[in-house]
C-alpha cells in the first residue's frame, strides 16, 4: 500500500522539494512550538507535560509529575527540559552529502543551503521530546527491543547503544515520518527497517491529534504528509497523550 502511495505522490512531492524551510533552525523550533503544538503541550514519546519559555527558540520546563518519567545519571541535566528531536537524525538525512556539510559542517549547511534547511527545518519530522530522551536516543536506529531493555519509569521506552524504541501507540507516527522523509527528501529506508515501518504504520494507523498535527503543519508551510494525510483516522491506538 504504501509503495503505491509513494508512486502516486512522487510528482507532486518533487515540486514540494524545496518548499516551506523555517527561516533558521530556532525558527523552526519557535514555531513547531507556538504553531504546531500551541495547546499540545506533550511530549512526543513520554507525554510528560512541558511549559514554554514563551521565547524565540521552542525552549521550555519539562514536569515529570504525571507522566511518571525517571531517567538515568547519563545526561541528567537535560531531564527537564524540551528539546526538539528530528525523528529521522540529521545525520541520516542526504544534507550530509551536500558540499555545505562536506566542506564545512551542519551550521554551514543551516545558513546557506535551501536544500539541506528544507530537510533539517522541516516541521513533520520535528517533535517535542524530554531533553535527556533526545540526548540517549542520540542518532540511534529505531527497532524493536525487549521490554526489560531500560528503565524510563512510567515512560514506555527502550533503549540500549545504537538502538530505540518508540512506546507502541507511536510507532506509526515514526513509520510514517521516515516515509515522508523518504519520498520529500531522499532518505534512505534499509529494506529489514522498510518491513518494520510498514507493519508498524499497519499496527498504529493515525490518531486524530496525528492527523490535527499534520494539518496544522501543511496549513502553515503548504507541504503535506500524504502517508498521514491519505489514511483513515482511527483513535484506537493512539497514546493517552495524544
Amino acid at each position: 500500500m504504501y509503495k503505491l502511495l509513494i508512486l502516486k505522490v512522487f510528482s507532486i512531492a518533487l515540486l514540494l522539494a524545496f518548499g516551506a524551510a523555517a527561516g533558521g533552525w530556532e525558527n523552526a523550533k519557535n514555531t513547531a512550538n507556538d504553531v504546531i503544538y500551541k495547546d499540545k503541550d506533550r511530549t512526543f514519546y513520554c507525554g510528560c507535560e512541558y511549559t514554554s519559555h514563551g521565547d524565540t527558540d521552542g525552549s521550555g520546563d519539562v514536569s515529570h509529575t504525571a507522566c511518571g518519567y525517571t531517567g538515568p545519571s547519563t545526561h541528567s541535566s537535560r531531564a527537564n527540559r524540551i528539546e526538539w528531536e528530528h525523528v529521522v537524525p540529521a545525520s541520516l538525512m542526504p544534507a550530509r552529502q551536500l558540499p555545505c556539510w562536506v566542506n564545512g559542517n551542519r551550521q554551514q549547511c543551516e545558513d546557506t543551503d535551501p536544500r539541506a534547511q528544507a530537510m533539517l527545518f522541516d516541521l513533520h519530522n520535528l517533535a517535542p521530546s524530554v531533553g535527556q530522551v533526545n540526548a540517549l536516543r542520540s542518532n540511534d536506529r529505531y527497532t524493536d527491543l525487549p521490554d526489560v531493555t531500560s528503565d524510563f519509569g512510567s515512560c514506555p521506552i527502550e533503549d540500549t547503544t545504537n538502538a530505540f524504541e518508540p512506546p507502541d501507540c507511536l510507532k506509526g507516527n515514526v513509520a510514517r515520518i521516515w516515509f515522508y522523509m523518504e519520498l520529500r527528501h531522499g532518505v534512505e529506508i534499509a529494506s529489514d527497517e522498510r518491513t518494520m515501518f510498514e507493519a508498524w504504520a499497519a499496527a498504529d494507523p493515525v490518531s486524530p491529534w496525528e492527523s490535527e498535527r499534520e494539518e496544522r503543519i501543511a496549513k502553515h508551510t503548504f507541504v503535506v504528509n500524504p502517508f498521514v494525510r491519505d489514511m483513515p483516522t482511527d483513535a484506537a491506538g493512539a497514546c493517552p497523550w495524544e
